[in-house]
């Protein structure tokens, strides 16, 4: 029997052949999909842990110029604060100031 022959309608093919052309590759493809995710499993965690180092180094060694702008944002929230505090001073000494020209501005009109 020729190569031919096996394709030709009605030649019934080995059974091996057809585990080979797919029972093979997709046990193969799904052993390199579970290689690929243990990998992948396996870089995440490097990447999680480098990360967790530096994020470490960078908070246990505070430099003096980190401690310097921490000192300056207090002192500009403090300052904000003193701002507003003085706003409402002022907008209650306007008041007042207005309330006394209308006071005198009766007391003139009488």
């Amino acid at each position: 029997m020729s190569d031919f022959a096996l394709f030709q309608v009605g030649v019934e093919l080995p059974t091996w052949i057809w585990f080979q052309n797919v029972v093979i590759p997709v046990l193969g493809m799904g052993l390199g999909g579970f290689v690929m995710f243990g990998v992948y499993r396996t870089v995440n965690r490097f990447l999680d842990r480098r990360h967790e180092r530096l994020v470490a180094a960078t908070q246990a060694g505070s430099s003096p110029e980190l401690e310097e702008l921490k000192d300056r944002v207090e002192a500009l929230e403090d300052t904000a604060f003193r701002l507003q505090d003085l706003e409402e001073r002022l907008d209650f000494a306007e008041r007042l100031l207005t309330r006394e020209q209308r006071q005198l501005g009766a007391n003139d009109r009488r």
